[in-house]
């Protein structure tokens, strides 16, 4: 319900493309890659909510919370809240502390150092092949391309081998490496939020307003919620072991 970052896929990405090209000069073949196009990683957008207090257009379903402490069955905070224009009883407004905005920071990273080591694992690895390769002559000319070819597969890494030598193969590989991210945010990414006495909340008299325009702090009552580390696992999971 809360989202606090979000690191965009660069699908501007592109993929190298080459042609094979041959020559003929004194009864032999010569065959040789051309570059028609360079890899290229992309552009992608990363961002995070920054340290402040953040006004929402939530409110805290306050009589279900309190009907549910009454039971001894409180669940997490978030589920109490509904949308504003609904209840209109109370405003919720978000907390969020420089040390959770850092962690908040270092988790969108994680996903940039994902993407960049997706595209280095796989359009940057064909690129550095194809550019590599010395021409070779032979007798004829397809044993001069084949051999070309072959020798574009030998300077694959063992690991990425079994792409070959068509460059859509390594762009579908990509993209499933990329996608690869997405897994920390099925719990390593994932804030808690809890609510919190208003005292404990610095910069609560000068919260950023959705609109830009202050509001009479007296017009409803307000609940602040603290986003805490939840289960979040920052630093802990390295991309070489996740996107693999």
């Amino acid at each position: 319900m809360l989202d606090v970052g979000d690191t965009s896929h660069p699908d501007d990405f592109v993929a190298p493309a080459y042609r094979v090209e041959s020559t003929q000069a004194s009864g032999q073949h010569t065959a040789k890659i051309v570059m028609e196009r360079r890899a290229a990683e992309g552009d992608n957008t990363s961002i995070y909510l920054r340290a402040g207090v953040f006004e929402t257009n939530y409110a805290l379903s306050t009589k279900v919370l309190a009907d549910d402490r009454a039971d001894g069955d409180v669940a997490a905070i978030g589920s109490y809240l509904t949308e504003f224009a609904t209840e209109r009883t109370n405003r919720v407004y978000l907390y969020m502390s420089a040390d959770m905005a850092e962690r908040n920071r270092r988790a969108e990273v994680e996903h940039c150092q994902d993407l960049i080591y997706a595209y280095e694992q796989t359009l940057l690895v064909l690129d550095t092949a194809l550019v590599s390769l010395a021409p070779v002559t032979a007798g004829t000319e397809e044993a001069a391309r084949n051999q070309l070819l072959a020798n574009l597969q030998a300077a694959l890494p063992r690991n990425r081998a079994h792409l070959g030598t068509d460059p859509a193969s390594w762009v579908n590989e990509y993209r499933r490496l990329r996608d690869l991210t997405q897994m920390r945010d099925q719990g390593w990414h994932s804030f808690g939020v809890e609510l919190v006495d208003a005292g404990t909340v610095p910069g609560r008299d000068t919260p950023t307003y959705l609109t830009g325009v202050r509001r009479d702090p007296t017009s409803f009552p307000a609940y602040y919620l603290a986003f805490n580390r939840g289960t979040t696992e920052i630093g802990v999971h390295g991309t070489a072991g996740l996107i693999v």
